[in-house]
């Protein structure tokens, strides 16, 4: 071999696939953690720190079902500074308590489980074939550590849904037996025998076999990274009805007003309570735009901007659009913080109310670069609304989507204003629109094999459905009523 061709060679960057297969167990161990519920939770977080010699650190993260699967999926970081570090430990930690542990407890608990998952016959999830590299090979020179598996002695089976349960209960059953494991599903009171299993035929089983095989093995896709530049937010509330701040703030609130309360809040002038509103959006946006401390997650929530936004709504002036816009501008945290899992049922109605007439003002939004996918998307359903509720509008809204997709066609590899996540999302609202119109330009998007199809299918699924008989309108379920958005939202504050 020419000296020429042996330093091309070694100048060769590793991947870090391929660093992690090769290299990773030559580095030192870091700091180890398992979340400190999982002996009663069934479910670990077992995280594995490897150190580089240029003070980047890559993580092994490991979801481990104790009670039966194994390790069912996992992850990595690599090289990634101590900042970055720092942070993902956090955002860990804000879901589960991790405890910091040897190195040779997370081992045996990772490969424990999984031993106990092979008896049943259970394989490790895809994603083990290189995170395992992470790990010291298992072998007698790691000490031993017995932990407890299963439930009652036996495999037990909590799975998240039906196609999972059918998925494994027919392996453990031909494995184990029928009487040899238990299992349940989110919406049973207690677990049953294996008995209880109803046998599904071998072709059935294997097409949900392959539907959770296609699930959990679709590839990774890219997301557009937050980087957005906050404005300067008020410092001081200065509203001229204090009450409203008191009302709003008040954990007792949360989620919901009675209808006398809301008709208070209306009685006022509406130019002033329009000001109240946006000056207490946009102080509580500058508490919470950047880092949210401890104390402020670990607080009673209070839904203050629930409130404001759904007042706004109420109000039905234009002029506020660009203060919700703003909101919509902000970061995961901010999203999780102040909404969670109500975000669609509030913006969609308030988008609707305050954007229907100024689609130009939505579109110039979703052009702003390095904002959170999952805001972005609300916007869609509020624009599929317009068509909805005003037909004579659809050919404008079908226009304003496809100049939307064309906007992102040549911005989709490289993640700006969008990502394959978004785009898969907000094929839902163009599926309720029956919008066949745009599928030359979906399809030139899903053929970039850069959008999730985990979202709404690949691009035969979604033109097959698109063009079919079936009606899922699933945007008709919102109201622009602030009476009956509150009482929808009732459920939330009842729990």
């Amino acid at each position: 071999m020419s000296k020429k061709k042996k330093t091309q060679q070694s100048q060769k960057k590793f991947t870090p696939e391929s660093y992690i297969r090769q290299k990773a167990r030559m580095l030192p161990i870091g700091d180890c953690y398992i979340s400190d519920d999982w002996q009663h939770a069934g479910e670990a977080i077992v995280w594995v720190t490897r150190c580089h010699p240029q003070g980047t650190y890559t993580v092994g993260i490991y979801l481990v079902d104790t009670f039966c699967l194994g390790v069912k999926n996992s992850y990595y970081r690599f090289s990634i500074d101590s900042l970055d570090y720092e942070e993902l430990l956090q955002h860990f930690e804000k879901s589960k308590t991790l405890r910091k542990v040897s190195y040779e407890e997370a081992h045996n608990l990772i490969y424990g489980a999984v031993a106990f998952a092979e008896e049943g016959g259970i394989q490790p999830g895809k994603s083990f074939a290189l995170t395992q590299y992470l790990l010291e090979e298992d072998t007698d020179e790691i000490p031993l550590i017995e932990y407890e598996y299963g439930k009652d002695g036996k495999h037990f089976l909590m799975a998240n849904d039906r196609l999972e349960l059918n998925t494994y209960a027919p392996v453990l059953r031909d494995t184990l037996g029928a009487d040899q494991f238990m299992y349940s599903l989110p919406e049973d009171e207690k677990p049953s025998n294996g008995e209880d299993y109803r046998y599904i035929d071998p072709e059935t089983r294997s097409i949900f076999q392959n539907m959770l095989e296609n699930f959990r093995n679709r590839p990774e896709i890219p997301e557009e990274v937050y980087s957005y530049h906050h404005p300067d937010y008020p410092v001081a509330l200065n509203v001229k009805n204090q009450w409203l701040v008191t009302l709003f703030y008040d954990p007792d609130n949360a989620y919901y007003l009675p209808d006398e309360t809301i008709r208070k809040v209306l009685a006022l002038p509406h130019e002033e309570l329009r000001n109240d509103l946006e000056q207490i959006i946009l102080f509580e946006t500058g508490c919470t735009c950047r880092k949210i401390s401890r104390e402020q997650w670990d607080a009673p929530y209070a839904s203050v901007l629930l409130h404001c936004l759904f007042f706004l709504m109420a109000l039905d002036d234009e002029r506020s659009l660009p203060v919700v816009l703003e909101t919509l501008c902000q970061s995961k945290d901010y999203y999780e913080y102040h909404f969670g899992n109500v975000v669609t049922d509030v913006y969609v109605p308030v988008l609707y109310a305050l954007g229907q007439n100024q689609l130009d003002k939505l579109f110039a939004y979703l052009q702003i670069p390095g904002l959170y996918n999952m805001f972005r998307y609300e916007v869609f359903p509020a624009v599929a609304l317009v068509a909805s509720r005003q037909p004579e509008r659809r050919g404008e809204v079908i226009e304003w989507f496809r100049k939307v997709l064309q906007f992102y066609a040549p911005r989709l590899e490289r993640q700006e204003c969008c990502d394959g996540f978004l785009i898969g999302l907000m094929t839902s609202p163009i599926l309720d629109l029956k919008a066949e119109e745009l599928l030359p330009e979906l399809k030139t998007l899903y053929d970039t094999g850069l959008v999730d199809e985990g979202c709404c299918g690949d691009y035969e699924h979604i033109a097959k459905e698109i063009s079919s008989n079936n009606n899922f309108r699933n945007i008709e379920r919102f109201s622009t009523d602030i009476y009956e958005c509150y009482h929808n939202m009732k459920r939330f504050a009842d729990k």
